[in-house]
């Protein structure tokens, strides 16, 4: 059986805020709207809404899975958009209250060990093989998970 304990810490209804930086590090666009990560029945997969306005003019509604087992090691992330086909990650705990999403060219770490009400998460994405800020997220906690 998939052990998810290590992720309950990111379950429950979050605010979510931020931005988005260009490659040189200044904001270009901020971040706000909510995630929410639910416990599936039976306890080995989650689901996770994002419903954030990136902007004035663009809207980005996610509904993404994470469980089961990767390949590679982790848990498996599945996100369904705007695209064809769904997006697949990699979610790896790389040390109590510290994850890595690893995706093609873009990688994210998010911190839920700052106590029970926030994480905050900084995005990377891959431009010509170095490693640059992309987005810088903070989550506030709304509500806990549903049990």
């Amino acid at each position: 059986m998939i052990d998810l304990t290590p992720l309950h810490a990111v379950l429950g209804h979050w605010r979510t805020s931020g931005q988005v930086l260009d490659e040189h590090g200044q904001v270009v666009v901020e971040i706000g709207g909510t995630d929410t990560y639910t416990l599936l029945p039976g306890g080995t997969w989650i689901a996770h809404d994002v419903d954030v306005a990136m902007g004035e003019h663009h809207r980005a509604l996610t509904h993404e899975v994470i469980g089961g087992e990767h390949a590679e090691g982790g848990w498996q992330m599945v996100a369904f958009e705007t695209a064809p086909r769904p997006n697949t990650m990699r979610l790896t705990l790389e040390e109590p209250g510290l994850l890595l999403v690893h995706g093609v060219g873009v990688r994210s770490w998010l911190r839920t060990d700052h106590g029970t009400d926030q994480m905050c998460a900084r995005w990377e994405r891959q431009v010509e093989g170095e490693w640059l800020s992309w987005m810088d997220l903070t989550f506030d906690r709304l509500a806990p998970p549903e049990r």
